[in-house]
């Protein structure tokens, strides 16, 4: 076709395009592509970003405190980090702690959290509230045991590694066997559970305690293959470097 003398092909195969592409935008719209869950292949562990008995030195357990403002933008450095993963499922320990460090992976996503409380901090007992000072005045041995061998530690009300780790394993090990919309699930829990993970992946028992460093906001990393875990990474902290030196 011409107009006015002038081959206008490309204006038709242009207008063609348009009319394609709104044709298929529709057809998108009513017929959805469909997504297959999968089981979960990769499960992060997150800690909570710093809250101000972190700066401290106090025993929370499950006293139930948020992060602090300034650990806000560390929260938000955890989302992008993870914001490329195929997460199809972020589970938080039920405190405010690790809600709100959530928060922003989960409005990145869309994904809204599943609050599981075998992800909630261990229950320290009588140490509750108190400074790592004033703990070590009271219960000089026991304290002395915590620091050196605290998988040796029995305390009357307080939760002990044992405990701990065979409350994460069957947390842990349930999520093995979910199918999700997506292969990587993201769990926001607390430094003692990641601890127990750690061993979980390892296949170890809490003896490890002692060797395993978790930051806040720091992103530990286990991988599922033929049903067995496998350790990734531990206390990876690079994200929260770029955001630092960025602010």
């Amino acid at each position: 076709m011409t107009i006015g003398g002038t081959w206008s092909g490309s204006v038709e195969t242009a207008e063609l395009g348009a009319t394609r592409a709104r044709l298929l935008s529709r057809v998108d719209l009513m017929f959805p592509p469909t997504r297959h869950t999968v089981p979960v292949q990769l499960i992060h562990l997150v800690r909570h970003g710093r809250t101000a008995s972190n700066t401290k030195k106090r025993v929370m357990g499950w006293i139930d405190e948020t992060i602090e403002p300034t650990s806000q933008p560390d929260a938000e450095a955890v989302a992008r980090a993870l914001a490329g993963e195929d997460v199809g499922l972020i589970v938080s320990s039920p405190l405010q702690r690790a809600v709100a460090t959530a928060a922003p992976l989960a409005a990145l996503v869309g994904l809204e959290p599943r609050i599981d409380d075998r992800f909630g901090e261990m229950h320290v007992g009588p140490w509750e509230g108190l400074s790592e000072d004033e703990v070590a005045a009271q219960w000089p041995t026991e304290w002395q045991r915590w620091r050196t061998e605290p998988h040796r530690l029995e305390l009357h009300g307080r939760e002990t590694l044992a405990e701990l780790n065979a409350r994460v394993a069957g947390a842990l090990e349930e999520l093995t066997s979910e199918s999700v919309f997506g292969d990587a699930a993201v769990v926001f829990t607390h430094d003692a559970v990641v601890r127990a993970a750690v061993a979980w992946a390892l296949g170890t028992g809490p003896e490890t305690y002692r060797h395993v460093d978790v930051a806040n906001c720091s992103i530990t990393t286990v991988r599922i293959g033929d049903g067995i875990p496998h350790l990734l990474r531990t206390n990876n902290t690079g994200h929260l470097v770029r955001t630092r030196d960025q602010g």
